[in-house]
């Protein structure tokens, strides 16, 4: 969710951690993140990014989504709203 607002980085950050915390994915943020086969994966060219140095909005989103903050609901999956799935539309991204 890089470039987008906080709300949204946080709805992703939140998606991770309810995947962590459900029980039907695995236990650690890492091995979320990196989970095979899963659509929204981290990808290596990200880690570029990651390297240049972290954006404030992306350190204050990842707070908030580890300290329990969820403008999802609940959701466990996204992807762009513009797929039409059904559930909470946040910036271009629909999580469910």
């Amino acid at each position: 969710a890089g470039g987008q607002g906080v709300q949204c980085m946080t709805a992703v950050g939140a998606v991770v951690v309810n995947r962590v915390r459900s029980g039907s994915y695995p236990s650690s943020i890492y091995n979320v993140i990196y989970q095979r086969g899963s659509s929204d994966r981290h990808h290596p060219e990200d880690l570029v990014k990651i390297a240049s140095g972290v954006s404030s909005s992306a350190r204050q989103a990842a707070r908030a989504a580890l300290s329990g903050s969820d403008p999802t609901g609940g959701a466990k999956s996204f992807k762009l709203a513009s797929s039409g799935h059904a559930g909470v539309v946040i910036g271009p991204i629909v999580f469910y």
